[in-house]
């Protein structure tokens, strides 16, 4: 709706409420179809914006049309033929140059002598607009039928009329081009003016910015030739006011929803002994990025105010460290801590890596997941409402209504882009007197600046330095044909003491995507059925458990899986993973991969076996990963390919609902976040006047936020 690009439609009677059905054109069978599409207004209707332009004042000559091209096109009648087609008749017209060259010896072999139109179902009437030796104008998509260029069911134009940039909108199946352009052009000129802006008038003149309905109007009708040169997208000027709208909203949104989340303060504790005494219980030395983080974090801790942070730092920094330092600070201070992982494979994993630490700080710890026992269960519930354990480990579990502790002070999110906004502070939110300060940390680093943006109201703490010692995985491009070659690489890493991790896109074997099940198979053919595991989401817990023990004591040498191994799996004798159809996967989730190999600091290898041949987007994606292991580098380079959406996930950029916004403008990101802080220090709340509209977009902002979240 209208609200949706960042006009907040207002709650006073305006054109822009009018139904869509009151646009000329728009009867009411056409106004059900744009209803469903949620186009239920004229203001919903302005934000139905055009794909491309079409530049109807400079005809193509038939003579130089191709196909795929949507072009305009004059020409004098030369036939005129209906043909029966069912029940009905069908019009068939050929069309000639208006102005044969002067030199017809001049045209090459490939150029048109004629135009076919061609309507299968032709209007009444029709017929009687195409007498022969008469100019007319149609546009329409060219296409080729027997060497012949045609169109089929063209838009018939005004010959006479000089002609226009017109916009094309999407396609709606059920609705014609012109009766769906007119609608738009009337609403229009009926009510973009009524659209309103979120970002008060006197920072707009202090900024020179215009006025979001001029920017829509400039979009619907382009009257030069910058509309042609740039199209409707990011580059065009009224995209860009937009899109700074968009992003203006976006901000106001998330600090909105900070503000309301930190309702209360929260409990400060106190640094010293316990962040000395948790620094020392490490069997490796911390690094200096690891200590600076643990200041800061600290320092946090003390405050009254809840703690924001985003903890973030490229595979094998040390993060999970880091955090357990800032736990044993809380439980110090006679709290609870809870830390959510995304999967159980990675809660279960953090209980034993982080268990001997613990013990020796005298962290009573406790795993809660989905799959425990009732009594099992009933015992955790009981232990974290009474205090008797001070750290719990768990899943999306831990989320249930039914959750209470005795005193928590601090909860740490991992890998937080696989969780909803709303969801990461519902743990807290059960103490009427005290928030809980929150960590969140993810090791798929993050540009800084798109970060802050992302991650808007949160302190962000960055680890940009790993272990002394640790060795980057050798990585390479392997044709998954050469399957002698990577048996060969799986016997000498298994040879040289260590383990494989071969990787698939999917459960199940399927046309088009290897699974599982048949490269295990495969595995276990050439190295055996006793030394080979497996290892996916729908196991259960038990039997997963089973194998990673296994795979983890050298029992198993192979074990075959899906990206349930991607985070946190800790198997220090790991020295070589292979990733099947690694084409199919992102930059990001491949450098997790390769995270997972190597982590002794012994040498390891990680092989991208890949079906051939690749796209050349594929293959950029690919040499990058064998040119680099700096996680921050490559996700600037998966950004510039394939954009945010691909870099978070579904539910990370979905959840912002951007349309117009491009998260790689980083300056467009900064100016938003600039008057955003602008328009909120004045009026913290959005209750003057000049902010009504801001205020009315970000209540439909977030009601819309929570929805998409719950839905997962």
């Amino acid at each position: 709706g209208a609200d949706d690009g960042g006009g907040g439609a207002q709650h006073v009677p305006s054109l822009l409420d009018h139904d869509v059905a009151t646009l000329p054109g728009i009867g009411e069978k056409s106004a059900a179809i744009l209803r469903k599409r949620g186009h239920e207004t004229v203001g919903d209707l302005l934000w139905l914006l055009p794909k491309q332009y079409v530049d109807q004042r400079h005809p193509t000559p038939i003579h130089a049309l191709e196909p795929g091209m949507y072009c305009v096109v004059s020409g004098r009648v030369r036939t005129v033929r209906r043909f029966p087609r069912g029940r009905t008749m069908g019009l068939d017209v050929r069309l000639e140059p208006e102005h044969p060259p002067d030199d017809e010896a001049a045209l090459t072999a490939g150029d048109r002598a004629e135009l076919k139109l061609v309507w299968f179902q032709a209007p009444p009437g029709l017929a009687r607009r195409f007498e022969t030796g008469r100019v007319v104008r149609v546009a329409g998509e060219v296409s080729e039928f027997r060497g012949t260029a045609s169109m089929t069911h063209p838009e018939l134009l005004d010959a006479d009329a000089p002609g226009s940039i017109e916009p094309r909108y999407p396609e709606i199946p059920g609705l014609r081009r012109k009766p769906l352009r007119r609608a738009v052009r009337a609403a229009v000129d009926r009510a973009a003016a009524e659209v309103p802006d979120l970002i008060p008038s006197a920072i707009r003149d202090e900024l020179g910015l215009g006025a979001v309905g001029a920017a829509l109007r400039a979009i619907h009708v382009p009257t030069d030739d910058d509309s042609l040169e740039h199209g409707p997208g990011a580059e065009h000027p009224a995209q860009e006011r937009l899109a700074l709208e968009e992003l203006v909203l976006w901000e106001l949104a998330l600090r909105s929803r900070r503000t309301k989340e930190d309702t209360g303060g929260a409990r400060p504790f106190d640094a010293e002994p316990h962040t000395t005494r948790a620094r020392e219980a490490f069997s490796f030395a911390l690094t200096a990025a690891q200590r600076a983080a643990i200041e800061r974090l600290a320092a946090g801790l003390q405050s009254t105010e809840p703690m924001r942070c985003l903890l973030q730092g490229d595979v094998g920094c040390g993060k999970t460290a880091v955090a357990l330092v800032a736990c044993a600070q809380v439980v110090g201070g006679g709290a609870q801590a809870a830390l959510l992982a995304p999967t159980e494979l990675l809660a279960e994993q953090h209980v034993e890596s982080l268990r001997p630490v613990a013990e020796r700080l005298g962290l009573r710890i406790g795993l809660f997941t989905g799959s425990l026992s009732k009594d099992q269960r009933r015992s955790m519930l009981d232990r974290m409402a009474t205090g008797a354990v001070d750290l719990v480990i768990g899943t999306h579990a831990l989320l249930s209504g039914e959750i209470r502790f005795s005193k928590l002070g601090l909860v740490v999110v991992d890998e937080q882009h696989r969780f909803g906004v709303a969801q990461r502070l519902r743990l807290g939110g059960r103490d009427s007197q005290h928030q809980p300060h929150l960590l969140v940390m993810t090791a798929t680093p993050i540009p800084r600046s798109l970060a802050l943006v992302l991650y808007s109201g949160l302190d962000l703490i960055t680890i940009d330095q790993k272990p002394p010692g640790r060795l980057s995985p050798t990585t390479r491009m392997l044709s998954r044909g050469r399957r002698d070659s990577i048996h060969r690489q799986i016997a000498r890493a298994v040879e040289a003491g260590g383990r494989a991790f071969v990787v698939c896109p999917a459960i199940t074997t399927t046309d088009d995507v290897v699974g599982v099940s048949t490269v295990a198979e495969e595995m276990a053919a050439r190295f055996g059925e006793d030394r080979v595991g497996i290892v996916h989401g729908q196991l259960s817990t038990d039997a997963r458990r089973q194998t990673m023990r296994r795979f983890a004591e050298g029992e198993l040498c192979v074990l075959v899986g899906t990206t349930v191994i991607e985070v946190g799996v800790d198997v220090r004798a790991a020295n070589l993973i292979v990733v099947e159809q690694a084409e199919r996967f992102g930059l990001a989730q491949l450098h997790q991969l390769r995270g997972r190999v190597g982590r002794d600091g012994q040498k390891s290898a990680c092989i991208l076996a890949h079906d051939a041949p690749l796209t050349d987007d594929a293959e950029v994606r690919l040499e990058a990963l064998c040119q680099s292991d700096d996680g921050f580098a490559l996700a600037e380079t998966d950004l510039e390919l394939r954009g945010p959406g691909h870099l978070f996930g579904y539910r990370q950029s979905g959840a912002s609902g951007l349309r117009f916004a491009d998260l790689r403008d980083m300056a467009l990101l900064e100016r938003a976040g600039a008057i955003a802080s602008q328009i909120l220090a004045t009026d913290p709340k959005l209750t003057l006047p000049e902010h009504a509209p801001a205020r009315t977009a970000v209540t439909r902002w977030e009601r819309f936020a929570a929805v998409r979240e719950e839905a997962g």
